[in-house]
């Protein structure tokens, strides 16, 4: 059957602005005013200093997509200027940030820079905001650097959607700028989603207190109000060895006759996502793949309610 998500592992702001950027933007512009107020707090301060560039990178990719459209007509930050500010604040912000946990010059820390800050400042455009993306991710595989890495992938996101607009000829860096505002808005998304453990933690003993981090009118998305979509993801294993199937298929039929299908990815993950749902629908779920036996499951889909599938299929047996 399926298994609903525990509410408290379901990323609500992820979730209410699945179909609108224009929600995003109010959450995450509201809920930074929110933290600047109390930031006399040194918690809520440390959040503020975390938040703030990813916010500001939703706004800059919001921006640059609309004026690729034309329908943005204010000033943009152009890559020069993102440039500039990356070799007087970001980098030796980043260096500190990184020196702090590694000191330079350890084996730690030139695995991050081993150049220090040479690809940063040369090369091409392309050459060095991919850069930033590369020392971005590997900062995100170190517990210690996650919060490191979303001010830097913050600011890639950042100067990437104005070099695509730099670029945008019409239609041409479109498509691009709308996979950047996605970027920035599962990572407004992400950022929202952690503030809201650590302010849970912080007002442990007076929940009520987290309200005021929140307009609350955005987040409760009632079903009423028009279709919304559904995430069913899962996990495929091998039953006998327990590592992910690459590339098996998940085919989902909904009663109606919809299909939806999907392949796993190199952690045999994979995701479906049922379009403008309005009303509870039965559906059932098909996973296969070579050399195994193909697992069905049956069960309910309600509309936003995402459900996780996690299968251990059987190898077919060796003659």
């Amino acid at each position: 059957m399926f298994k609903k998500l525990w509410k408290f592992l379901i990323n609500t702001f992820l979730v209410v602005t699945r179909n609108s950027y224009k929600k995003a933007l109010s959450l995450g512009v509201d809920h930074l005013a929110r933290l600047v107020a109390n930031q006399a707090n040194p918690v809520i301060a440390a959040m503020v200093v975390t938040f703030d560039p990813v916010v500001q990178a939703y706004l800059a990719a919001e921006q640059n997509l609309n004026a690729a459209l034309g329908d943005y007509f204010g000033e943009t930050q152009s890559v020069e200027s993102l440039f500039d500010f990356l070799n007087i604040d970001r980098l030796p912000y980043w260096e500190g940030q990184l020196f702090y946990h590694f000191p330079k010059g350890s084996v730690d820390a030139n695995k991050l820079m081993h150049d220090g800050r040479t690809p940063f400042q040369s090369g091409t455009y392309e050459q060095r905001i991919l850069t930033i993306k590369t020392f971005g991710d590997k900062c995100a595989l170190i517990p210690l650097l996650v919060p490191l890495s979303v001010n830097v992938l913050a600011f890639h996101t950042q100067i990437a959607s104005a070099r695509a607009l730099q670029l945008s000829d019409g239609e041409g860096q479109v498509a691009a700028l709308r996979d950047l505002r996605e970027t920035a808005r599962v990572a407004l998304c992400g950022e929202m989603y952690g503030n809201l453990g650590l302010l849970m933690h912080l007002h442990r003993f007076d929940p009520a207190q987290v309200e005021k981090y929140f307009d609350l009118t955005l987040l409760r998305n009632k079903k009423t109000d028009g279709p919304v979509d559904t995430e069913i993801t899962g996990l495929v294993t091998s039953q006998a060895t327990g590592d992910p199937i690459v590339n098996a298929s998940a085919k989902l039929t909904l009663a109606t006759g919809e299909i939806f299908t999907a392949q796993t990815d190199a952690q045999g993950k994979f995701k479906l996502v049922v379009l403008g749902q309005t009303e509870t629908v039965q559906a059932t779920i098909e996973i296969s793949a070579p050399m195994f036996v193909t697992s069905t499951d049956a069960g309910p889909i309600e509309p936003g309610e995402d459900a996780v599938v996690n299968v251990a299929l059987v190898p077919v047996p060796v003659p």
